[in-house]
């Protein structure tokens, strides 16, 4: 683990693979106890149960659910990543391209926040109905 502490960009690509593949356990082992994941689509989730709650909703509250990692590169004192979710919720159909900013302390995740490509559209898929 020391190895991915010494590199920001290895500590987001871990927490992005391990997102992928639904391990939210790994996930959270990257994140600081009082870290914010901001969401256009909600208010912000706080500590490391408030990621599980974005990560897991993700997943339970859509028929299929699928996150690609495009690309990650450290850029000043934050790590941006390019990503891609595709998912089916209540009929809407998701293919977004969205930008992840992280900042970490002490090598952890303490700060994620996200832009999308259409935010009416991210919207409208995770909107509770009409």
């Amino acid at each position: 683990m020391t190895g991915y502490r010494r590199c920001p960009s290895a500590v987001v690509e871990r927490f992005l693979s391990a997102r992928e593949l639904r391990d939210v356990g790994s996930c959270l082992a990257l994140v600081a106890e009082d870290a914010t994941w901001h969401s256009p689509v909600g208010p912000p989730q706080r500590g490391r149960e408030g990621f599980r709650r974005a990560i897991e909703e993700a997943y339970a509250d859509t028929r299929w659910f699928a996150t690609e990692t495009l690309g990650v590169r450290e850029h000043g004192d934050s790590v941006v990543a390019r990503v891609r979710n595709r998912g089916e919720r209540e009929g809407e159909s998701l293919d977004s391209v969205q930008r992840l900013v992280f900042r970490l302390t002490d090598g952890l995740i303490s700060d994620v926040r996200i832009h999308v490509d259409d935010p009416s559209a991210v919207s409208s898929f995770w909107s509770d109905g009409p």
